[in-house]
């Protein structure tokens, strides 16, 4: 409720701080009558002036709840303070917000009062920042055949069928898999079937025997390295569906390996995997014989050193257009990578006798000659 009194004698009259909040009353009824229903309840509606001590009525509208939203991150860090609105020694450990993410509702009007409120309580000394969030991400829709989703115009896709068909893991994942987050896609559930089998490899390869002890194989520890990088940084960048692919091929990987690489990228597997399909992660985590949830365990560390590849794809170039592609081992110097891309019969075709002006080297990707124009 709106903490305000209305007197005769002193006009509108805010509670005072100490009497705050103002609760609402339990034995509401909502009749349909129109107007607020805390206006029938006359123990709530009925008070006393703050200022003159005379009777007065209470306010028996109520604010949006957008406006109670923009500020219930205060009371998150320890909803059960009653002291003031927030535990503040709490607060300061996790406050501002750092990621804020929503739809475009929540950009053009959520954001306004929350960043107003925070703005607000800041002038009044109880608040050390100015900004409730650190960043704010936007949020795709998904929609059907074009349009969004809306019972009146009788397109929107429950996910109940899916869940019970494929179980959630699989819906959850196959709509990170979709496209951008940011972006949103339009719902096609046709490659929902390659998802659930890519979660099927990993329980049937989760549960196998144990590879008997052996060399370590250098490719899979590679790929297993180079899948943690990269969807621990995909997370960071809310690139789920990229998060996604990674793991899927790193599967296919694991797959075909055997000896210890392959067990230990299994388990790292799983732990990369545990955020997205959170249900069979556990399930899996607990029939391996791993101790407490899945979801408390560390997040699997990667050595830059063992991700870097061996070999590494060269564009060649002249004068800006692609002539040839090069394997060649990585980390390659730009006069040896030079003397190969010159040795191209494309390259040499394309330069057809013609003098360099310069050469444009980025490591590990691209060499382009320039060329002297012609007079």
């Amino acid at each position: 409720p709106i903490p305000v009194v209305h007197c005769d004698t002193c006009g509108v009259v805010p509670v005072p701080y100490d009497q705050l909040p103002v609760v609402l009353p339990r034995d509401v009824e909502f009749t349909g009558r129109g107007g607020s229903p805390l206006a029938h309840v006359a123990s709530f509606v009925n008070t006393s002036c703050p200022k003159c001590g005379g009777p007065a009525r209470r306010d028996t509208d109520t604010m949006d709840t957008f406006v109670d939203s923009s500020w219930y991150m205060y009371r998150y860090v320890d909803p059960k303070y009653d002291q003031a609105f927030m535990n503040k020694e709490i607060g300061k450990k996790w406050l501002p917000v750092q990621q804020y993410t929503g739809g475009v509702e929540h950009a053009i009007l959520h954001l306004l009062y929350m960043r107003f409120i925070t703005k607000a309580l800041r002038d009044l000394g109880e608040l050390w920042f100015d900004e409730p969030a650190l960043r704010f991400r936007y949020q795709g829709t998904i929609v059907f055949k074009g349009r969004k989703m809306s019972k009146s115009r009788g397109n929107v896709e429950t996910p109940d069928a899916y869940v019970e068909r494929y179980g959630a893991d699989t819906l959850r994942l196959f709509m990170m898999f979709m496209g951008p987050w940011v972006d949103g896609a339009d719902w096609d559930a046709s490659g929902i079937e390659g998802v659930y089998r890519f979660l099927r490899r990993v329980w049937d390869m989760a549960q196998s025997e144990a590879e008997p002890p052996g060399s370590r194989d250098r490719d899979v520890d590679r790929a297993v390295h180079r899948t943690i990088a990269k969807v621990t940084d995909d997370l960071q960048t809310y690139s789920f569906n990229t998060a996604v692919a990674a793991m899927m091929e790193l599967s296919n990987t694991l797959q075909h390996a055997t000896g210890p690489s392959r067990d230990e990228g299994v388990a790292s597997l799983l732990l990369v995997l545990a955020p997205f399909a959170p249900y069979m992660t556990e399930e899996l985590w607990e029939r391996r014989g791993g101790r407490g949830s899945i979801h408390r365990q560390s997040w699997p560390a990667f050595d830059p050193a063992v991700a870097a590849a061996n070999e590494v794809t060269l564009v060649i170039q002249v004068d800006g257009k692609v002539r040839d592609r090069m394997t060649v081992a990585a980390g390659i110097s730009q006069s040896a990578a030079e003397q190969l891309a010159l040795a191209s019969p494309k390259v040499k075709a394309a330069l057809d006798g013609r003098e360099l002006a310069r050469t444009i080297f980025v490591r590990d990707r691209l060499v382009n000659f320039v060329t002297l124009r012609r007079s």
